[in-house]
């Protein structure tokens, strides 16, 4: 077996491992990717003489604690928002059926069918009454005392899915805390074991600057994504668009899952302004206005704030985003940047894997 064989085998393995352990590999990425960003502030604690341990539970904590006040300020407008969500999309989908009835009209029309009797005019005073409707079928049966449903209720179906969301989170804060509790220790064992002297020196400049960019990247991204939040928020208030609070907040949220977050951001308002509004204007107006704040954030305000640091073919960071996405979810679609970042600077630092570095950059 030649050696591209093996190679290829080896990547399919890895691959499939990778979507197998997901539950044990997504904490870990998590608290890395957190351990790069909040490492820097646990050593300025030590600066000031606070051990490790309690600099790093003062991080933690106090990061929990601002997470649970702000779920709790905005959990009555998310609320209220999530309530009105089924009947703002039946009212959209209402919409959407009038505006494409003409259209079902022409495509009949084209293919040579009657058009539906429901839609169609009658072409004569003196025809004929149309039948009644027959009368419509009994209701099912109500279930047995007893019988539980055939599918969960949503209320089961969110709890559960809550329920595994609190439990990766909690995973996360425990690797979190004994990350930054450790302080270098990790860095110093992987380097460690390296065994040349010059492999040594390589291995410790990718950690270090690998730290250095997802920390500067996860920082940027959330002051970028805040103003980007902050100006679509006020468009949406300044247009009339309910809950302008909210689409500030999901665009603050989306815009850190590059591509597709911008794509569901654009659904979602495509969807509410159907339900606001009445004319086609007004209609697309918030997703268009969202695309202009985007373009411009995405033309003039990341490149410069980015700098050179950061330099990622976008065909590049769109297959990273789709693979991640396949393979984690959300979260990986939320760590294809990162992890992009490590492979990059793993490609510029290591003689054999500079295809990578090639591929990935610019």
């Amino acid at each position: 077996m030649g050696s591209a064989s093996v190679k290829i085998i080896a990547l399919v393995v890895s691959v499939a491992a990778l979507a197998l352990g997901r539950e044990f590999f997504i904490p870990i990425a998590l608290a890395l990717c957190f351990h790069a960003l909040l490492s820097p502030v646990v050593r300025g604690l030590e600066r000031l003489k606070l051990p490790a341990p309690l600099g790093a539970a003062v991080v933690v904590l106090g990061g929990l604690a601002l997470f649970i006040v702000g779920g709790w300020a905005l959990s009555g407008p998310v609320g209220r928002w999530v309530d009105k969500a089924p009947a703002s999309i039946a009212s959209a989908r209402a919409k959407l059926r009038t505006i494409g009835r003409p259209l079902d009209r022409l495509t009949d029309a084209a293919t040579g069918q009657a058009p539906d009797s429901a839609d169609a005019a009658p072409s004569d005073s003196g025809a004929k009454p149309r039948a009644a409707p027959p009368a419509p079928p009994p209701p099912p049966p109500p279930p047995a005392p007893g019988a539980g449903p055939a599918v969960p209720s949503l209320f089961a179906q969110l709890l559960g899915k809550a329920t595994s969301v609190v439990a990766v989170l909690l995973s996360v804060l425990v690797l979190l805390y004994l990350m930054l509790a450790a302080g270098n220790m990790l860095f110093r064992k992987l380097v460690k074991v390296v065994p040349a002297a010059d492999d040594k020196r390589t291995a410790s400049d990718i950690l270090h600057e690998t730290e250095s960019i997802v920390a500067r990247y996860l920082l940027i991204s959330a002051v970028i994504n805040g103003g980007q939040g902050v100006a679509v928020g006020l468009a949406m208030w300044a247009i009339g668009m309910p809950d302008p609070l909210i689409w500030g907040l999901l665009t603050f949220a989306l815009e850190f899952i590059p591509y597709l977050g911008g794509a569901v951001n654009v659904g979602l308002l495509l969807i509410g302004g159907f339900a606001a509004f009445t004319g086609m204007g007004q209609v697309i107006l918030p997703a268009a206005i969202y695309l202009v704040i985007t373009t411009l954030q995405n033309n003039v305000v990341s490149p410069y704030a980015y700098g050179n640091r950061l330099k990622l073919n976008p065909l590049a960071v769109m297959i990273c985003v789709l693979f991640w996405w396949f393979i984690w979810g959300i979260p990986g679609a939320f760590l294809a940047i990162p992890i992009a970042a490590w492979l990059k600077v793993l490609g510029d630092e290591v003689p054999r894997m500079s295809a990578l570095g090639e591929l990935l950059g610019e």
